[in-house]
């Protein structure tokens, strides 16, 4: 099976696709699409109008960690107008740190999942404190953790309430083209194999997408090592 054809199962048994595009722009939503993409990640505030452009994708829309009150209600607004034609697949919560607005907010967001508006709900955080006080404190627990790289800490707060884990694919990725000719594949390829076996959804920036990518081969453990310096908090 292709990697864009590959999903994961949630802790709700939801399933969600293997690989994800940072989409800011239309232009980004038709070629992702086009290529096959399922799963399009987007800010509220970028404007886009997804929901009618395929039946089939999953969309998951990111809430900035300053939305509360009037502005936490035209972003969901934003969200139904723009973004989706039924539910919205993921709704991803940026946490500040302010526990007590992220529990209001995250109340808010439960309702919404009650009442079939939000199918999945996630968190985007890189606060350790922030991911736990939250944890303690709701009824429906996260489905997806999105990180900006491999904190420990956080991998094993998402590890142990069983998160799947989301992290963007930054850095010099071109760095790892010796390592690629290896495994006669492109850098791009590679990492993509690299967060497939670590069991991590890599999103990636539209700018950088490609075309069916081939990840059926297994990196080894030294070079998984190697690769890891580009994602790993230092």
């Amino acid at each position: 099976m292709a990697l864009l054809d590959e999903a994961v199962v949630l802790n709700d048994g939801s399933l969600m696709p293997k690989t994800g595009i940072i989409v800011k722009k239309d232009d980004d939503v038709t070629k992702a699409t086009k290529l096959g993409y399922r799963l399009l990640d987007c800010a509220v505030d970028d404007n886009l109008k997804i929901k009618d452009a395929n039946p089939q994708l999953y969309v998951e829309v990111r809430i900035s960690k300053l939305a509360k009150g009037k502005e936490l209600h035209d972003n969901l607004k934003s969200i139904r107008a723009n973004l989706i034609a039924d539910q919205a697949d993921l709704c991803l919560l940026n946490l500040s740190d302010d526990n007590e607005r992220n529990n209001q907010i995250w109340q808010k967001l439960e309702q919404l999942k009650i009442t079939g508006w939000v199918k999945t709900l996630g968190i985007e955080t890189d606060e350790a404190d922030a991911l736990e006080a939250l944890l303690k404190n709701i009824k429906f627990k996260p489905n997806v953790l999105r990180l900006k790289c491999e904190d420990t800490d956080l991998l094993t707060i998402a590890k142990n309430n069983k998160l799947q884990v989301e992290i963007p694919v930054k850095g010099d990725i071109a760095a790892l083209s010796e390592i690629a000719d290896k495994y006669h594949t492109s850098p791009m390829e590679l990492v993509l194999c690299y967060f497939n076996q670590k069991g991590i959804i890599p999103l990636v920036e539209a700018s950088e997408m490609i075309e069916n990518p081939q990840v059926n081969f297994n990196i080894k453990s030294a070079d998984m090592a190697t690769i890891s310096q580009l994602f790993v908090k230092d």
